[in-house]
């Protein structure tokens, strides 16, 4: 009678398991499904509101005397020269020395 209550026992704590498991894979397919229809509808209310943003898309094309000019000035800043560095000694001391010396 010992040996038959602890055999009962270890069953009902594999069903208990096969139970538990079962659940836990419904409450998986449960959230996957719930996160496609989440990213659906999120999907749609960004597609929504890009679309009633006034003027998305429906740029002009570039004028051909602003592209001139951004041209020009991005070649003037090229061509303008970078100052010399110039590198002042220091003395036993730490102190910058002057260029007399």
């Amino acid at each position: 009678m010992g040996q038959c209550q602890s055999l009962d026992r270890i069953l009902l704590i594999i069903v208990g398991f096969g139970v538990v498991f079962k659940l836990l894979i419904d409450l998986g397919h449960k959230i996957e499904d719930g996160l496609v229809e989440l990213d659906e509808k999120l999907a749609m209310a960004i597609r929504s509101v890009v679309e009633k943003i006034p003027g998305l898309g429906e740029s002009e094309p570039i004028n051909p005397i602003q592209m001139a000019i951004g041209q020009l000035i991005a070649n003037m800043s090229q061509q303008t020269q970078q100052p010399q560095m110039k590198v002042i000694q220091r003395d036993e001391k730490g102190l910058f020395t002057s260029e007399d010396s």
